[in-house]
């Protein structure tokens, strides 16, 4: 059963006590992304999953949508960095 677009979160707490990160989703974007960071898996199914973040991943996870620069945007981040490298 797929959940309305309204009702989709995704929960990322960490247990100071564990160590650990615990993640709980039902957005499917974030099922695909962390159900291979996952070491010890509670519920996983077409709709939802939830688990602990393994302890062999050593690196840091972010959740946050990408900007997108406008081509003047990016024109000016270029120019920023000729004029830096220049230095």
């Amino acid at each position: 059963m797929k959940l309305p677009r309204s009702e989709q979160e995704t929960i990322v707490i960490f247990d100071v006590e564990v160590g650990k990160w615990h993640i709980d989703t039902t957005y499917p974007t974030h099922i695909r992304k962390y159900a291979e960071l996952l070491g010890e898996i509670e519920d996983k199914t077409e709709d939802r999953l939830a688990g602990w973040i393994s302890d062999e991943f050593s690196g840091s996870f972010m959740v946050k949508k990408r900007k997108t620069l406008t081509k003047e945007r990016r024109q000016q981040i270029g120019e920023q960095l000729r004029k830096a490298r220049e230095l």
